[in-house]
């Protein structure tokens, strides 16, 4: 070879160091947003279309053509819950609405029982997943979720504020973590694939520090004042959003 098509090379014993802070810092500034990533159930639609995920896998949607699959079995904490009314009929638009006593709420769940809607109703949580170790949000605004969530609701944090306020007779305690399988359902005209949720006997190891999870929960339990949020700008990959 040539010295002048010799390869360039860099001799890393003379480099200082190369980086300041630590490497969680940086995987949380390159996300890209404020936005909360959400846990998504596929079983049709486009992402499978193209190949991005299998039918009964659950998966993190990064952009158009990105998923991260985690499977089809996922243990998660549950952190907190709201209740949330999402109106995607006219898609310039995406109303959310997280007020249940609003007659906007009750608009938007009324519209859901119609065929192909484009509106979803149901409780939503604040969700951390084992394997990827981030804060996801997990909408239950179908009929077979919203069955299933009930199912989360033990597993949910109880803090002293919340059995003065709800005026409860229990004790404290913390997130239980639980299961999230999935299963396929099929009847004459249709099939699709449904959350199933069980007991974990594992408990978590590593979750994020304190400050983050208190940030995450005050974020998700405190929406726009009014309760409801017009999405009418696009983030990264075309994808609308609203948290």
């Amino acid at each position: 070879m040539s010295e002048k098509n010799a390869l360039a090379t860099v001799d890393v014993g003379q480099l200082p160091v190369t980086q300041k802070g630590a490497d969680e810092g940086f995987d949380e500034i390159a996300q890209g947003g404020d936005f909360l990533a959400r846990l998504q159930l596929f079983s049709k639609g486009g992402a499978i279309d193209k190949g991005l995920i299998k039918p009964g896998r659950w998966g993190i949607p990064e952009g158009d053509d990105k998923i991260t699959d985690l499977g089809d079995k996922i243990d998660c904490l549950v952190l907190a819950r709201r209740a949330k009314a999402l109106d995607m009929s006219d898609t310039d638009a995406i109303v959310v609405n997280y007020d249940m006593k609003s007659k906007e709420f009750q608009r938007i769940a009324d519209a859901s029982m119609g065929t192909d809607s484009g509106c979803m109703y149901g409780p939503s949580f604040l969700l951390i997943e084992r394997s990827s170790g981030r804060f996801l949000e997990f909408f239950c605004g179908t009929k077979s979720t919203r069955s299933e969530a009930k199912k989360i609701y033990p597993m949910l944090p109880l803090t002293a504020g919340d059995i003065e306020a709800r005026k409860l007779d229990a004790q404290p305690h913390g997130p239980q973590p639980f299961t999230m399988a999935t299963k396929y359902v099929q009847r004459k005209r249709f099939s699709w694939f449904v959350p199933v949720v069980t007991k974990c006997s594992t408990p978590f190891r590593t979750i994020p520090d304190m400050p983050k999870i208190i940030k995450e929960i005050e974020r998700f339990i405190d929406p726009p004042a009014d309760g409801v949020e017009k999405v009418d700008e696009k983030e990264e990959g075309g994808k609308k959003r609203a948290r």
